[in-house]
């Protein structure tokens, strides 16, 4: 089916502009590579007017930016795995975001990079949460919170009895974290803490 050239910077529809944003982590070589037919790619579209090749062309470079972050991405051979001690419908459950949800009041996260977290209690008003985050379409989540804090499918799952509760205190990030150092050595720990001292025995983690 043809694209209309405007949908090729929509989301999720092609989701190209989301595609390239790893380009950056490919060599120089690479780079050039990749911008250079992009150009090529673009004028052809134009003249023939068949735009779908450019999202082609995209999806192409989107194996070889997949291939670049799985050579680059750690491997933990002793990663801590901690099993459920008793049935779900039994546990205290909580919601990690990692969408940039904060309460109207509280301090925003900073979009260029933000380690921080804050707290989300279980009571607050839809109207009165905000989001704080520019590497991900917002345009399901302005229209439906729970698409990255979910917690009215967990009151609904609460009263079904599949699972205990709900926690009454939430946490959020805002995902985009360049410099995860404060993340792995202060907050994510201040958060399991937290979570610890307040009973939760699993945690639900919506990402972006």
């Amino acid at each position: 089916m043809a694209i209309d050239p405007k949908e090729l910077t929509r989301i999720p529809e092609t989701a190209a502009s989301s595609r390239i944003k790893y380009i950056r982590l490919l060599d120089d070589d690479q780079i050039v590579e990749f911008f250079n037919h992009l150009l090529v790619t673009s004028i052809e579209a134009k003249e023939t007017g068949q735009w779908e090749k450019v999202s082609r062309y995209i999806e192409e470079w989107e194996d070889k930016i997949g291939d670049n972050l799985a050579a680059g991405r750690q491997v933990y051979e002793t990663g801590p795995w901690t099993p459920l001690s008793k049935p779900l419908s039994q546990c205290k459950v909580a919601i990690v975001t990692t969408g940039g949800v904060y309460v109207d009041g509280d301090k925003p996260f900073d979009v260029t990079g933000d380690w921080s977290f804050r707290v989300l209690p279980r009571g607050t008003a839809r109207e009165r949460f905000r989001i704080a985050h520019e590497k991900y379409d917002l345009t399901g989540v302005l229209e439906d919170i729970n698409t990255v804090f979910p917690v009215d499918t967990l009151k609904e799952l609460e009263a079904s009895g599949a699972i205990g509760c709900l926690a009454e205190t939430n946490y959020a990030f805002m995902g985009f974290i360049p410099q995860p150092e404060g993340l792995i050595g202060e907050t994510a720990p201040e958060v399991a803490r937290r979570l610890k001292a307040d009973g939760v025995d699993a945690v639900v983690i919506p990402t972006t």
